[in-house]
């Protein structure tokens, strides 16, 4: 988890400016695909961002983790350059039906003075008519109010606009274009949407020659700009020079970050939000999609069942990746306390090459008292994602439960806790728990089936099952399971004993014999966790 949430953004002196803007609309629009221009110009345009940070600071208030958190600065930065963009944006859609050619974030090299070497000036949208060309500066800002004071703006923007006009001359004098072709345009963008406010105290700026309007009156401010003064040629040729004299842009900020979240993160995001919600560990959370339950896991025993789901949790959003554990971490996290290690070694091996065999999986080897893994692209769709099929347990829950066709319900039956049944054939279930051939009906229901039931009935409120038989000699050809409904969240924390408890005594389709025997069950599986 800490090597997955340390570089969902990179954070450098180096990240340029149309970097933060590409990568925060990428992720915006993986959290969000209705994500647009609009939502981009808005006060909410980091939502998502904003939402996913805000999780990663209460995660690591749990003490168990350290995820890297955006600072408000960097998060200010990211929303101010995105609204930015979108404003430009908006512009080049607003000039196009009246624009012989239509440039947008334009980078001229400019001589400030005699004093300064040569410079660059950016200018946000370059808009080129028969009329004149025009050096638009767009102002995006919150106009919560029905004016927008240009006093707001400061001296600076005065620079700005003369600069523009500079650097423009100085790449058009060579052609003998005059200056007075070359205009200066402030527009106005509300992020707020709505555009009936009023212009205050642009004055100055019109009388230093510049034109201060808002956006929905700029395309017909172009239209209605005098009379033709260039023509078709003088525009290819001034359109030539400032495509020629264009610089790259390498704008940067100090508060400037490379987003770059997958939808991994996405998925590891859910455990986390469950995480903060519920007090339960990344570790002991056990997500994948509920098809994976109908693998049979012929041959395992309990303790490799208890790696394997072990494993499965730690896959979960890791894409295809390469996952490593060490027999020591396998051991700890699965409960393992034996010390015959060459037991464990052999243990390992073998699942392993079960996990290879099973077509699932690209690799799974353990040597030197590692296991690599990773999932198979075919079948990554089963550990990555986060759907309505997907299902969700606590790990302490299955691996303390002793009996591997009691792991195998336990899971099957959580994947429909919201309907609060189950239903299947008895040939299928025989499968499921790679029940011999060897048996008959009977014995899985006598052998198998019940003594699960009673290791299972304090999780499943009311927990019962009722068999479909066939043909003369009632043959058993099906099942069904009923339990109270409930959200398998539920499941995610580890609950008080008394409420596994009530659950069994509570069970009216247990006799009082059983409810003892899975009173005792209970305690032993969970008693030092539960009381």
């Amino acid at each position: 988890m800490e090597r997955m949430w340390t570089n969902w953004y990179l954070a450098s002196e180096g990240v340029e400016n149309d970097a933060v803007v590409q990568s925060a609309q990428a992720a915006e629009q993986l959290i969000n695909p209705d994500y647009d221009h609009t939502r981009q110009l808005s006060d909410q345009n980091l939502a998502g961002v904003r939402e996913l940070n805000g999780l990663l600071v209460s995660y690591n208030q749990l003490g168990v983790a350290q995820a890297a958190t955006l600072t408000q600065e960097q998060l200010v930065n990211a929303e101010n350059l995105l609204a930015g963009a979108a404003g430009e944006w908006l512009v080049d859609q607003a000039v196009k039906s009246v624009a012989a050619a239509v440039f947008h974030n334009v980078i001229l090299p400019c001589k400030y003075d005699r004093n300064r070497p040569v410079g660059d000036n950016q200018i946000d949208n370059l808009v080129i008519t028969s009329t004149g060309i025009y050096c638009i500066e767009v102002k995006v800002r919150k106009i919560a109010g029905k004016l927008f004071d240009f006093n707001r703006l400061g001296r600076g923007i005065y620079d700005q606009i003369s600069y523009h006009k500079e650097a423009l001359t100085q790449v058009l004098q060579p052609m003998g274009i005059s200056p007075n072709f070359i205009k200066t345009i402030v527009v106005v963008i509300n992020r707020l949407g709505n555009d009936d406010f009023k212009l205050k105290n642009q004055e100055d700026l019109q009388r230093a020659g510049s034109q201060v309007v808002k956006l929905s009156v700029l395309n017909l401010f172009l239209s209605n700009d005098g009379f033709a003064l260039l023509n078709q040629q003088q525009i290819q040729a001034i359109e030539q020079a400032i495509q020629s004299q264009r610089l790259p842009d390498r704008r940067t900020y100090p508060a400037n970050v490379r987003f770059k979240l997958t939808q991994a993160h996405l998925d590891k995001a859910r455990q986390i939000s469950q995480a903060v919600r519920l007090g339960i560990p990344l570790a002991q959370n056990v997500t994948y999609h509920g098809r994976l339950n109908d693998y049979p896991l012929t041959g395992l025993t309990g303790k490799q069942q208890n790696m394997l789901w072990l494993i499965v949790g730690r896959l979960y959003g890791f894409g295809c990746g390469m996952l490593q554990l060490t027999r020591s971490e396998l051991r700890t996290g699965a409960g393992y306390g034996g010390r015959d290690f060459l037991r464990l070694d052999q243990q390992l091996s073998e699942l392993a090459e079960f996990m290879q065999q099973s077509k699932l999986f690209q690799k799974a080897k353990y040597e030197d008292k590692k296991l690599t893994v990773s999932v198979s692209k075919k079948y990554s769709f089963l550990f990555n994602g986060c759907t309505k099929d997907f299902t969700c347990w606590n790990y302490q829950l299955l691996r303390r439960i002793s009996l591997n066709n009691a792991k195998t319900l336990f899971r099957k039956l959580l994947q429909v806790s919201a309907a609060g049944c189950y239903q299947v054939s008895f040939e299928q279930l025989r499968e499921i728990l790679a029940v011999p051939d060897s048996y008959s009906n009977y014995e899985v229901m006598r052998n198998k089936i019940n003594p699960a039931v009673l290791q299972l009935v304090p999780f499943f409120g009311n927990l019962s099952y009722e068999v479909v038989k066939s043909g003369k000699a009632n043959k058993i050809v099906g099942i069904t399971f009923t339990f109270d409904k409930f959200s398998p969240e539920e499941l995610l924390t580890l609950r008080e004993w008394h409420k596994y408890s009530t659950n069994i005594s509570a069970n009216s389709h247990l006799s009082l014999t059983e409810q003892l025997k899975a009173e005792k069950i209970l305690e032993k599986n969970f008693g030092d966790c539960l009381k």
